[in-house]
């Protein structure tokens, strides 16, 4: 059978693809423009064409598009005509994994860490699973070998929904993805609804925000400790005695009678809590398969593969390093900046806004979370396609600008350039910090393709 991915270039729906191609399936695809992941899919043998076109389209079975390819797309509708059945990202990985053993990873944020967290964990203690990411980490989205599937799972578009997993991780909820859930009670409702019709055996729901709290109080599963119980050091227990706790400054999981380090309470809150909901979703299926867990310590979880664009350093510049990261709700944007603070104290932050309706949506909670950035680049709104009016990047700009702070305004990735290097010696950073799930991190490559990389 062939299959034809249209937006193959993008994360999602090129890990999606290799691991059609890994299952034996034919596959080709297509996409608007050039990226890594379009990068990483030549490269493991798939034919991948610039443009959509219904020349595309011989010999296909089955098109899968991805979220941001519209149904009106020529492409699409020339499909239709031939009789060529039509399915979205979420439809084509629930047909591609049927009566596989899948432990699905869904939620608002950490989604990605924490698929590669549990793959590792499991291969750890001997298992040879496979993955599918939203995500590249070495290099790769998907891995195809044995059983379970451990799958990230994609709630943007609904497609979450159409997966039934044995076993399901929400690392957390909070309104999000303002172009699919009107309102946050929709996005409630939403899960409420797929929660109730086929409960996995079992879930795993992260509390701390506002939604998955909500969705904690109703299904009653495991959980992990909260932003807030780390730092009061109150940790968090279940039902069935898989408990956290804290002592001398170490956050701990106590699995049956064995004690497993997560992390420092020093460390950033969020990366702890992705390996706490690793930690219980592995622990559930290595004891139903009689094996142990593995011994994880601080030199474990340091070797845990980096997940790409997730504070991702990828290089210097004039003594200062270069972190890229996703970050891209108010949430996430709040996380990075603890960790760069930590990491950092003193960084040149350069936020450019991802999707219009997100970025509208949101717009209060952006003030709230930039106000206090030190040093912070506006650039504008990255639109990922979508065609709709909303608030602009310069308001917000306008609203955190002030005498005490850094803070521009730059219309384009290269007026970012100079501004950092015009402004260098007055920001006095230890660290340039992209935010973005847009191309904002472009910005590392033409400050080191400048005369003064180092």
């Amino acid at each position: 059978m062939k299959v034809h991915f249209m937006g193959i270039g993008g994360s999602g729906v090129s890990g999606l693809a290799t691991a059609a191609k890994s299952l034996g399936y034919t596959v080709s695809g297509c996409d608007l423009k050039e990226s890594s992941f379009l990068k990483m899919v030549r490269e493991q043998g798939i034919g991948c064409m610039k443009g959509h076109d219904a020349s595309h389209l011989d010999g296909v079975d089955v098109l899968v598009r991805s979220s941001a390819v519209p149904t009106d797309n020529p492409e699409v509708a020339a499909a239709l005509k031939k009789g060529i059945k039509v399915v979205t990202r979420g439809e084509f990985l629930a047909i591609l994994l049927e009566n596989k053993h899948k432990i699905g990873v869904g939620g608002s944020h950490g989604k990605t860490s924490t698929t590669w967290m549990i793959y590792t964990i499991l291969s750890a203690a001997g298992i040879n699973p496979s993955i599918y990411a939203g995500g590249k980490s070495a290099g790769l989205t998907s891995i195809s070998a044995g059983e379970p599937y451990i799958v990230e799972l994609d709630e943007s578009d609904g497609s979450i929904f159409k997966m039934k997993p044995d076993s399901l991780v929400i690392t957390n909820l909070e309104f999000e993805h303002a172009d699919f859930y009107k309102t946050p009670d929709e996005m409630l409702k939403s899960f409420e609804r797929y929660l109730l019709s086929d409960r996995p055996e079992n879930l795993i729901i992260g509390r701390g925000y506002d939604l998955g709290e909500r969705l904690y109080e109703i299904f009653s599963p495991l959980s992990f400790p909260t932003r807030s119980e780390i730092r009061n050091g109150t940790g968090f227990e279940n039902n069935d005695c898989r408990n956290f706790y804290i002592k001398n400054g170490e956050l701990l999981f106590l699995s049956g009678d064995t004690e497993i380090y997560v992390g420092r309470t020093t460390e950033p809150a969020h990366i702890l809590q992705n390996r706490s909901a690793a930690l219980l979703a592995s622990s559930e299926y290595l004891s139903k398969a009689g094996r142990a867990m593995p011994e994880i310590d601080s030199r474990f979880w340091e070797s845990v593969p980096k997940v790409d664009r997730r504070f991702q350093v990828v290089g210097t510049w004039h003594g200062m390093t270069l972190v890229d990261d996703y970050a891209h709700h108010p949430s996430e944007v709040n996380a990075l900046i603890e960790q760069a603070e930590l990491e950092f104290k003193n960084f040149c932050l350069v936020f450019q806004p991802h999707r219009i309706s997100r970025f509208t949506a949101f717009y209060d909670k952006f003030v709230e979370v930039l106000k206090n950035v030190g040093i912070l680049i506006v650039l504008p709104v990255y639109s990922a396609g979508e065609k709709c009016d909303g608030r602009a990047s310069k308001e917000l700009y306008e609203n955190l600008k002030n005498g005490d702070n850094f803070v521009f305004y730059a219309e384009n990735i290269d007026k970012a350039v100079e501004i950092i290097k015009e402004n260098e010696k007055k920001f006095y950073a230890s660290a340039i910090v992209s935010a973005g799930a847009g191309d904002v991190n472009t910005i590392f490559a033409k400050l080191l393709s400048g005369d003064g990389a180092k």
